[in-house]
This record gives C-alpha cells, sequence and structure tokens, in this order.
C-alpha cells in the first residue's frame, strides 16, 4: 500500500513538471508541485499589489491636476457652505460645518473648517499622525494653498478616500475602480470652497 501511495505521488509530480515546463529564450524550466504553488501565490500577489499601486498612483496625478486647475465656482449654497456641485451630486443634509452629499449610492461628506485658510496643513497634519494606516498620504502646494489626498484600505474590498485644501476636506468609501475618478471629482468640489 505504502510503495502504491509512493509510486502514485511520484508520477504525479513528473506529470506536472510535464504540464508545467515553461520555454524562456531556449532555455527550458521545470517546475516541481510546491515551487509552481509559491509561484502562483507570489505572482497573484505581484499582480494584486500592483493594480491598486496603479489605481492610487492614477487617483493622486488626478487630484493634483484638479488641485492646480481651480476653475470651478461655487453654484450652490448651503448652510454657511458655498460649494460647485455637478448636478450629478445632491446635499442630503447639511449643517453649519459639514455636509453630506449623494452621488448615485454613494455618499461623500463635505467638512469646513471655517478657521483655515487654503494654505493650511491642519487637517493633513492630523491624518499624517496615522500615516501607518493609509495606504496613500500625498500632499501638494503652491503659494497660497495646500492641498493632499489619502487613502485608507477598508474592509469589503474598499477604500476610503479623502481629498482636501486648506481648511476643507471631502471624504468617501470608494472602489479601486473608482479612486481616480472620484479623487478629480472631490478635489474639483473641494477647490470650489472659498476659504478666508
Amino acid at each position: 500500500m505504502f510503495f502504491r501511495k509512493w509510486m502514485n505521488s511520484i508520477n504525479k509530480d513528473n506529470i506536472i513538471r510535464k504540464v508545467v515546463k515553461e520555454t524562456a529564450g531556449g532555455m527550458t524550466m521545470a517546475l516541481s508541485n510546491k515551487n509552481f504553488l509559491v509561484f502562483l501565490l507570489i505572482s497573484s500577489l505581484v499582480a494584486g499589489c500592483s493594480g491598486i499601486e496603479r489605481q492610487t498612483e492614477k487617483a493622486m496625478k488626478a487630484a493634483e491636476v484638479a488641485f492646480r486647475d481651480d476653475e470651478k465656482q461655487p453654484n450652490q449654497e448651503a448652510g454657511l457652505i458655498q460649494v460647485y456641485l455637478s448636478k450629478d451630486f445632491k446635499v442630503v443634509e447639511e449643517h453649519d460645518n459639514n455636509l453630506i452629499l449623494q452621488k448615485d449610492d454613494k455618499i461623500y461628506i463635505l467638512f469646513v473648517n471655517p478657521n483655515e485658510k487654503e494654505d493650511s496643513s491642519v487637517l493633513y497634519l492630523a491624518i499624517k499622525e496615522q500615516q501607518d494606516q493609509y495606504v496613500v498620504m500625498h500632499s501638494f502646494q503652491t503659494d497660497d494653498k495646500f492641498g493632499f489626498i489619502s487613502i485608507k484600505e477598508i474592509p469589503k474590498e474598499k477604500y476610503e478616500l479623502a481629498v482636501g485644501i486648506g481648511g476643507v476636506k471631502l471624504t468617501t468609501e470608494t472602489d479601486k475602480d473608482q479612486l481616480k475618478t472620484d479623487a478629480k471629482q472631490m478635489m474639483e468640489i473641494v477647490s470650489s470652497v472659498p476659504q478666508k
């Protein structure tokens, strides 16, 4: 019985070695079961990491372009806050220093600290204290304003995305594939809020 199991395992290993041969530059390489599984595991981890890295890089660039663009002017006033919102956004709740916005089924929280100016880094520094929890913490600056983007992985393959300028911050939960689009739209909203 032991002999038969041992022969079967040898035969399976040989079959897998034959099936998993790859030719690269004229060299033939065969992988054992264990090496093949390790190869697959590492490949999937690298592919997963590079996927989120690509998406976060695109989100950072989109946020920075919108930060430097600064073309949107407020078209709505809710409470004490003036803000630009495209027609697919709506205000669902308003308070003195924050608004709850909605676009489709996604919720956004806009926070405004009226005591901070556009060049303030107070909100960024508060988030930066928990930097080890974030996938991305990136800031950008001009002569008269300070902006940032932060991305944090949360359960269910979602990401908490926040963008800010000075004393204004906008936060939402989003999917990896929506990071770039959301970062751009959110920075347009944030940059439209007048700060004294």
